[in-house]
């Protein structure tokens, strides 16, 4: 079954105002897409659509002869978004085949992300395959797929130990912190948003001198468990505007659709400060910060670029150690491009062989019993196994040059092959015969 993604991330030149447009992060966007797909394929094609903050993407496996555009139209209505083609199109990407299977097992291994080698995408890609799984949209070969590069992310992670001493996002944030406050002054902190990333920034930030943190989050348990966990103090979500003259930093990481922390909001605030600069980072894609917030008098505002910037600088090492993991990840996906396309275009042929002569050894079979009636049911086992071991040994050369064919790179010389022993085999009128 062909394999295809489109997609885009920052790595092709998409700003958070672009990905923000396409991500399928907010409350009910992914099962409705994952619902639109599964309609609109009706059974012919399996689909993943992996969205997070920094890319979205679209795996498809089909038995039917979807062009780009088609996919590329059915990745932008699934987000609703048709009329924005001109806005979003220029920064998707296209892969087939071995590419598509290659750079997904990239993506699991941390190699495609912002942060190389960060773990969390790990977890990003295995909700993605759950989430299309549970909506009955994921069949064998994108499981085979999630499954395995699942695999070789952890594994190309392990070998090369591309995970050890990762400059994260949180990471980054923190130094800026630092930067703009100093060291070990005690600064209060607001999570907006109980997410990972979230969580990960404010530990950072605490183990840099950080004295405070206050969460809040529209479902109120969740702000509590947090807090707890950051020896923290949660409060109610409705209420987090009336704190921001009472607090340093603002980590805001939820899945509203629209700005919630707006110029209208910070601008009032701001008269009742004795509290220095306000840091605002906005990690969050659609963005939670009205970007005009950054043009406040001592209001720094950071979103997922800005850091990324910072992160930039760190990453030399670990592109040494990616390397490594590079070569791991390539090898793979081209092994288990060659096993797809020996499940789907090997197996099928050898199986059409193999009946064929079958066929005929049984035909023969029946003629012989025919001539020989005098002979024992111990001769006749005897006969068939003989000729079952000649089927075995004739086929067994045609199944390995078969098998090898299909394993080969995907190019025109191998079908043209594979054409030829359908041929040798007369297996073409068969198969003409049976759709007539």
């Amino acid at each position: 079954m062909p394999l295809a993604l489109i997609g885009l991330s920052h790595n092709t030149g998409a700003t958070v105002e672009v990905r923000e447009k396409i991500a399928f992060t907010t409350p009910g966007t992914l099962a409705h897409a994952l619902h639109f797909l599964k309609t609109s394929l009706e059974g012919q094609a399996e689909a993943v659509l992996l969205s997070t903050c920094n890319r979205t993407e679209l795996y498809i496996a089909t038995s039917g002869n979807l062009s780009d555009d088609e996919i590329t139209e059915l990745l932008l209505e699934a987000r609703g978004i048709a009329g924005e083609a001109e806005t979003i199109c220029p920064y998707l990407r296209t892969r087939h085949g071995h590419q598509a299977i290659e750079h997904l097992f990239r993506v699991s291994a941390g190699l495609d992300s912002m942060i190389i080698g960060e773990s969390d995408v790990v977890r990003q890609v295995r909700d993605a395959y759950s989430s299309a799984s549970h909506a009955g949209i994921c069949g064998k070969t994108l499981n085979q797929l999630f499954h395995e590069a699942l695999r070789v992310g952890k594994q190309a992670r392990t070998e090369s130990d591309l995970g050890r001493g990762a400059f994260s996002i949180g990471h980054a944030a923190a130094e800026v912190a630092r930067n703009i406050f100093g060291v070990g002054r005690g600064q209060t902190v607001l999570l907006l948003g109980a997410g990972k990333m979230s969580e990960t920034t404010a530990r950072h930030l605490t183990a840099g001198g950080a004295a405070t943190v206050l969460v809040a989050n529209r479902t109120y348990d969740r702000a509590v468990h947090l807090a707890e966990a950051l020896n923290g103090r949660a409060i109610r979500y409705d209420e987090f505007a009336d704190y921001l003259a009472k607090v340093d930093i603002v980590i805001s990481s939820t899945s509203a659709p629209h700005p919630i922390v707006t110029r209208e909001v910070v601008e009032p605030t701001l008269r009742h400060r004795r509290r220095g600069p306000l840091f605002l980072i906005d990690i969050a894609v659609p963005r939670d910060v009205e970007s005009t917030v950054g043009e406040l008098p001592d209001v720094y505002l950071y979103d997922i670029d800005d850091l990324q910037q910072l992160v930039e600088e760190d990453m030399a090492e670990r592109r040494k150690r990616a390397v490594q993991a590079e070569a791991f990840v390539r090898d793979e996906a081209l092994a288990f491009a060659a096993k797809l396309r020996t499940q789907s275009v090997a197996v099928p042929l050898v199986s059409s062989m193999r009946a064929k002569v079958r066929t005929i050894t049984a035909m023969e079979l029946t003629k012989l019993r025919q001539r020989l009636p005098h002979l024992s049911d111990d001769d006749w086992q005897t006969i068939e196994a003989t000729f079952a071991s000649v089927e075995n040994r004739l086929l067994h050369d045609p199944t390995l040059r078969v098998k090898e064919y299909a394993a080969a790179a995907e190019n025109p010389e191998v079908e043209a092959k594979m054409a030829t022993v359908r041929e040798l085999f007369g297996l073409e009128q068969e198969e003409n015969a049976r759709r007539v």
